[in-house]
């Protein structure tokens, strides 16, 4: 998984998210949490597996983005 996928994911993530908190009345809010979790998952699982995170100033740069998504 290069960074853009893995930056693509996360966009994911936070649409689900941003979305389960917004429907009214409730009703797909079941569906969008395991989307959700199905999503963290699956990064999880590419992330031990194939991902290089880079070293240095950049690999603090990566990470100050990640935490502010």
């Amino acid at each position: 998984m290069d960074l853009e996928e893995f930056q693509q994911k996360l966009d994911q993530i936070e649409e689900q998210a941003q979305l389960t908190l917004a429907e009214f009345p409730k009703t797909l809010t079941k569906e969008r949490q395991r989307m959700i979790i199905a999503l963290v998952r699956y990064i999880r699982a590419e992330a031990g597996r194939s991902m290089v995170f880079p070293k240095g100033e950049a690999d603090a740069d990566t990470v100050a983005r990640l935490r502010s998504a």
